[in-house]
């Protein structure tokens, strides 16, 4: 019994699957000659039927997409806390990996692990990655890169406040640089260019008005400019002007608006909302 379940599992679910492989794997491996592997496992036992073949074997000068990956996330977590010329090593192979790679799977990886390594650490290899993927038509991808540059150099060190002012400056432009006319593509397009507008506005909470004045420009533009039908874009702008500003005016967009204004001098500063009016509203008809 102790054997049966080894082979089989416990559950009534894994002894399915597993005799669906071994019944495959027997009939392909009459059929073939087992010249062609029909299935990967690790598992000892089903490693002796026909058809099988060892999953954590590496074809030689292959690498699966999966293998490609965890390599890559290997390198991300290690580049992450090792000294500088590791760190240049590492980014210039990832960054090899992310122009080669055909998967948008292993492009993201790749992005990923760059963002990982680069925090922090000023480089122009992970500042063309970036701004490479940041056009990159998968939807994940560009999402990952704008995550990316918003915690690309968060600590200023040395050199780093050129470095926030030019990932500033790359997540200002592509929200710019994005058409505003929601007439201007598919329900889908729309849905792609509104994600990656919130993304953006969202990691412009991680940097200051001094880092760049398209901060500002960025954030008001997503105050009162296209809403895409549901307000998400005036949400994560007001949300980003309450963290990086310390101002207590929630989710009024009016009091935004003329705060930005008053920062340029065109106007008097807006005051702050009593605890009574930043509560939530309810709904007069549910009192009567």
């Amino acid at each position: 019994m102790q054997f049966l379940d080894a082979l089989f599992g416990k559950t009534q679910r894994s002894k399915f699957l597993v005799a669906t492989a071994l019944l495959g794997g027997s009939v392909f491996g009459l059929g073939g000659g087992c010249a062609t592997p029909f299935y990967s496992t690790d598992n000892k036992i089903l490693l002796h039927f026909p058809g099988a073949t060892r999953r954590s074997d590496q074809i030689p000068g292959v690498l699966r997409p999966w293998e490609r990956i965890k390599l890559i996330e290997e390198k991300g977590k290690k580049g992450a806390k090792a000294p500088a010329e590791e760190k240049d090593v590492l980014l210039l192979q990832i960054s090899q990996e992310f122009e080669k790679a055909t998967s948008p799977n292993v492009r993201r990886a790749s992005v990923e692990a760059i963002a990982k390594i680069s925090r922090n650490y000023s480089n122009p290899v992970a500042e063309n990655i970036f701004r490479i993927a940041l056009e990159d038509n998968e939807l994940n991808i560009a999402v990952s890169a704008a995550d990316g540059l918003g915690v690309y150099a968060l600590d200023v060190k040395g050199g780093a406040a050129e470095s926030r002012r030019l990932a500033a400056e790359l997540l200002a432009d592509k929200y710019k640089r994005l058409p505003f006319s929601i007439a201007a593509g598919s329900e889908e397009e729309n849905r792609r260019r509104k994600d990656i507008r919130v993304t953006i506005l969202r990691n412009l909470a991680n940097f200051q008005e001094e880092d760049s004045p398209l901060v500002f420009e960025t954030l008001e533009l997503g105050l009162t400019g296209e809403k895409l039908d549901d307000g998400a874009l005036q949400d994560a702008s007001m949300r980003t002007l309450a963290e990086i500003t310390g101002e207590k005016y929630g989710l009024d967009a009016e009091r935004w608006v003329q705060f930005l204004a008053y920062k340029r001098g065109e106007s008097s500063k807006p005051e702050t909302p009593s605890i009574t009016e930043r509560a939530p509203k309810i709904d007069t008809a549910l009192l009567k």
